[in-house]
């Protein structure tokens, strides 16, 4: 039974992820950065707890912080990443992290695989692509400059973190020819139930930015864009067939819609549901996701199933 380091679990994807890949009968070694977050994690995962390992990295940008908790690691995911903050370096965690997995896999010869969860942003150009401009894969990745980081809005400074983040991943490959295989995934904002969200005041990240953006009217998008957390964990564990070969990175995301069908399809839902969701129209740009859907066999859940998802869970809280 093969097994898989994850770094990120106490988080929202990685919540979701680690438990795709326990029911999919892989043995699973869960990075922490506190001893304590081990004992809620086993509370989620209660059903798996004769293939649930845990291994504590306090400092995962450490170099060699990796090299003892991936021995004897078939597939390593990597969803660990910081999220804005005021005032915060997203930068070289971000960076660092990804490097330093990435530097100690070569020192483990069991390693067939390293999953990397980046972003739709990671490809994109810093502070948004133009309307009616097609993102694929194949598009060119923007330098980004660790001097100017520090001006920028919260925002652009996440989104520079995962463009140099992705970037080193690639300039990796490119320079240690690794022998295992390597994959990005890179998915727009995620929505959908929450594994790891125990009580309505643990209400944060995209889940957190969808209900404010309906129940306070506050956008943070041109379009609604988003994609169902069900199918980027879906994307994780699939990426680990050995079909999946070399580098191979891809877009997750489900069709864009307009705020307004999210407005209608909330107030139809949701009828006694506060909505004080201003719409807007605009054209965006386009994220072509055929090769994840043509390699990895998904077929994405639509902004109804992710806005249900989110809002029952909090309804139910409250």
């Amino acid at each position: 039974m093969a097994l898989v380091l994850i770094t990120g679990a106490t988080g929202f994807i990685g919540s979701q992820v680690v438990f795709d890949v326990l029911k999919a009968g892989y043995r699973v070694r869960l990075v922490v950065r506190r001893a304590e977050q081990a004992t809620k994690l086993e509370r989620v995962y209660s059903r798996f707890p004769e293939r649930l390992e845990f291994v504590v990295v306090p400092d995962l940008t450490v170099d060699g912080c990796f090299d003892k908790p991936l021995q004897g690691v078939d597939y390593a995911l990597h969803l660990a990443s910081p999220l804005p903050g005021a005032g915060e370096d997203l930068l070289t965690p971000a960076v660092q992290g990804t490097v330093s997995i990435l530097h100690s896999a070569l020192k483990v010869p069991s390693i067939k695989k390293i999953v990397v969860t980046a972003s739709a942003l990671s490809i994109m150009p810093l502070g948004g692509a133009a309307d009616g401009s097609v993102i694929k894969e194949t598009t060119d990745i923007q330098d980004v400059d660790p001097a100017q980081v520090a001006s920028l809005n919260p925002f652009d400074q996440y989104q520079a973190s995962k463009i140099a983040s992705y970037k080193a991943t690639l300039d990796f490959v490119r320079d240690h020819h690794p022998t295992f295989d390597v994959v990005t995934l890179h998915p727009v904002f995620v929505f959908g139930y929450n594994q790891a969200q125990e009580s309505a005041d643990q209400l944060g990240g995209t889940c957190g930015m969808l209900y404010q953006a309906i129940t306070a009217g506050k956008l943070f998008s041109d379009q609604y864009r988003g994609v169902h957390v069900e199918d980027v964990s879906a994307a994780h564990v699939k990426a680990l067939d050995s079909s999946i070969k070399g580098l191979q990175s891809y877009l997750l995301a489900a069709p864009p819609r307009p705020w307004s069908d999210v407005k209608t399809f909330v107030r139809q839902r949701y009828p006694n549901l506060p909505v004080k969701l201003e719409t807007q129209e605009t054209t965006g740009y386009v994220l072509d996701t055929s090769k994840a859907e043509r390699e990895l066999g998904l077929t994405f859940k639509g902004m109804e199933d992710q806005v249900s998802d989110v809002i029952d869970q909090q309804l139910a809280f409250k």
